[in-house]
């Protein structure tokens, strides 16, 4: 076998130097050997296991081979620093072997039960996060209605973000195999005057360390109104109600992931991934590497995966395979009416209520590992991204100096660098479109001309939707100085603009 002879080897950082340099010779890989001072760098950021105190061995040789070729790749640093104690020498060694001799190495596969397992634990802290934050804003306004000498009763009543937490937290109860402590809404806002991490909760999720809520106590116990805390943490998550805050935590993640790649490639990252939530929903693994190796983002690949992804399940292929709508991509989901649906109907809302149900090609999951974006990626931005993409596909062909989801989504489309600023909304009601208008127009406070698209199908099932949405936005600040338009007036705006340019 190849490395036979050094199974056995130790040595200083000098003699690992130079055997890294004969190996990479040996196995005729491209890359550039690490040189003394870069060793010790390695060392130093913890990519080399060396033991303290003892020389170098096997390991760190694998280790150094292993760095250099995902430095090749373009992973960062940081991101070798995590992945690589998930190797076996077995593990690594096999994809290095696989490097030297032109075989599709398999880095991802090498990691993915480490990985699974701390994206199940993410998922958890998720979920727990979310509750709480809806917790948080449940008792605000069930407050509020307590002022007002209205009695706290579990019907439709209830505020929905109190009524969405206790679903989340009866779910939280019911995977950690105990029985469902939040089905009571006086029993949830009693346990409320206590920390998360107490035996009152009784819930593993709370006391990990991943988890920030655990010293929050969201009811004084002694005077029963809202904390101090329980106001900051209902604004934790930037918006209120679950579909914001479950946004917000996405865009974070997204944020937090891309922001390794250090800052020259942060903002190209995040346009790549959003970019592929929207036009890639529905892929195959290969497919996946592949984009994700073209755009340099190979190192958050099982991020990427764990993250937004699924793997599609059985319960929706249709006679065995899996349906690509025709219009945005997607998988079509099964349909009760399979005699109007045969070959399933689109998801996607933005796409479903626009288009009659058409399939452009049937995958079989047999021949091809396919994934899915999570539902919550569908609704948040495949969906909305339709009419993103449609403006920004709309100024690329007209000639037009356009960006999507500049720096990091300051906006959805910008064009000439600050000169028009381009958000396109799909929110159903246009008053709680103007009550968030009001509260920030987000990054387009950037932009000289700052234009809000609204999708033309919400338009045409709501024909007041613009004159609601204008006299519900405040006439002061930011919000007076938006253009709202429909998308197609949007559309019809580039053209004009590339024409007169």
């Amino acid at each position: 076998m190849q490395f036979d002879r050094v199974r056995r080897w130790s040595g200083s950082a000098k003699d690992l130097t130079e055997e890294i340099q004969h190996q990479t010779g040996l196995l005729n890989i491209l890359i550039e050997p690490p040189a003394l001072r870069t060793i010790r760098l390695w060392r130093s950021k913890k990519l080399l296991s060396q033991p303290k105190g003892k020389k170098f061995g096997f390991r760190q040789i694998l280790e150094g081979l292993a760095t250099a070729l995902l430095l090749k790749r373009g992973w960062t640093l940081a991101s070798i620093g995590e992945v690589l104690p998930n190797f076996s020498d077995a593990d690594m060694e096999r994809q290095i072997l696989a490097e030297s001799e032109n075989r599709d190495p398999n880095w991802s596969a090498a990691i993915a039960q480490g990985h699974s397992f701390a994206a199940s634990l993410h998922n958890i802290i998720d979920t727990a996060e979310d509750a709480v934050v809806l917790l948080a804003q449940g008792i605000l306004k069930q407050y509020t209605r307590v002022l007002n000498q209205e009695i706290v009763r579990q019907n439709d009543s209830m505020p929905s973000e109190l009524y969405r937490a206790m679903c989340k937290l009866g779910r939280l109860y019911i995977e950690e195999g105990t029985p469902d402590k939040a089905a009571c809404v006086h029993t949830v806002l009693d346990r409320a005057r206590h920390s998360f991490r107490s035996e009152d909760w009784r819930l593993k999720v709370f006391s990990q360390n991943d988890f920030r809520f655990s010293d929050v106590v969201l009811i004084d116990p002694d005077l029963y109104v809202p904390t101090s805390d329980c106001t900051e943490v209902a604004q934790a998550n930037g918006g209120w109600g679950e579909d914001n805050v479950v946004e917000y935590r996405l865009y974070q993640r997204l944020k937090t992931y891309t922001e390794q790649l250090g800052t020259r490639r942060q903002h190209l990252g995040y346009t790549a991934l959003r970019e592929l939530a929207v036009r890639h929903s529905l892929i195959g693994e290969k497919a996946l590497w592949d984009y994700l190796e073209d755009r340099q983002l190979l190192p958050l690949q099982e991020r990427i995966v764990d993250t937004f992804f699924d793997q599609i399940p059985e319960s929706w292929l249709i006679k065995g395979k899996a349906n690509r709508c025709a219009y945005c991509g997607t998988l079509m989901h099964p349909h009760p009416n399979d005699q109007r649906f045969k070959e399933g109907r689109c998801p996607i809302r933005q796409c479903n209520s626009r288009y009659t149900p058409k399939v452009s090609e049937a995958l079989d999951p047999e021949q091809h590992r396919l994934l899915v974006a999570k539902p919550q990626i569908l609704t948040y931005w495949t969906g909305p991204g339709i009419d993103e993409l449609a403006i920004f596909d709309t100024a690329k062909q007209q000639g037009l100096r356009a960006e999507l989801y500049p720096e990091s989504d300051l906006c959805d489309v910008s064009l000439n660098d600050y000169e028009i600023g381009i958000d396109a909304k799909s929110y159903i009601s246009p008053v709680s479109l103007a009550l968030r208008l009001n509260q920030s127009i987000g990054g387009l406070v950037y932009y000289q001309r700052r234009i809000i698209a609204i999708s033309d199908q919400l338009i045409a099932d709501n024909p007041s939707y613009l004159s609601t949405l204008q006299s519900t936005l405040s006439k002061k600040g930011d919000p007076a100085t938006v253009e709202v338009l429909p998308v197609s007036a949007v559309i019809k705006l580039l053209q004009e603009v590339a024409y007169a340019s």
